[in-house]
């Protein structure tokens, strides 16, 4: 399978997506599957050796298009700082994106993810979120937030299995609950 993620690349080189494509191959990995990162500046590589690539398309536009196209599923990932308003002028270039990548490979599934912290999204922050989904045909939302408090929250460490809590765990419960949804079937 080909996971390919991607984000505003305006911001910071976008080392969240480098971070979440590293624990979602990890996770595979750790599953048992023969897994390929592709980081932004690849090497030659063979992908009939591997069951999996993991492809960071977060900062060769020209590349990252092709493995968009290409993916079975695509995550963009948004940062905090990247829901202040649902026609921010920063959305356009990854919204872009994301239409070309669905018309080039309509059957490819398209998840929209929040990067993860301390601080909860606020009800703006939300409903900004949930514009940038709508705009994308197809998308649907990685994440399940709660209301508690006037704020929004994730809470998928109270919806896992016992079997997915152990001392040994390799990455945060959020991106346990992402991968289980990119990695699974329709």
């Amino acid at each position: 399978m080909i996971v390919a993620l991607t984000g505003n690349t305006e911001h910071d080189g976008n080392h969240a997506v480098s971070d979440l494509a590293e624990e979602l191959a990890l996770l595979r990995v750790a599953a048992g599957n023969r897994v390929l990162l592709v980081c932004p500046e690849p090497c030659a590589y063979d992908p009939q050796l591997y069951d999996d690539l993991v492809i960071d398309a977060s900062r060769n536009e020209e590349r990252d298009e092709a493995s968009l196209a290409g993916a079975a599923v695509i995550v963009a990932l948004l940062r905090r700082a990247d829901l202040q308003h649902p026609d921010h002028q920063d959305h356009a270039p990854l919204l872009a994106r994301l239409r070309a990548a669905s018309a080039a490979n309509p059957g490819a599934r398209v998840l929209v993810t929040v990067a993860h912290g301390s601080e909860p999204l606020t009800p703006h922050q939300t409903g900004c979120l949930l514009v940038f989904v709508a705009q994308l045909p197809g998308a649907r939302l990685a994440d399940t937030l709660v209301l508690d408090h006037d704020t929004y929250h994730t809470h998928h460490s109270a919806f896992e299995a016992d079997a997915y809590k152990t001392a040994n765990v390799l990455c945060a419960p959020e991106v346990r609950h992402l991968y289980r949804q990119v990695f699974s079937s329709r």
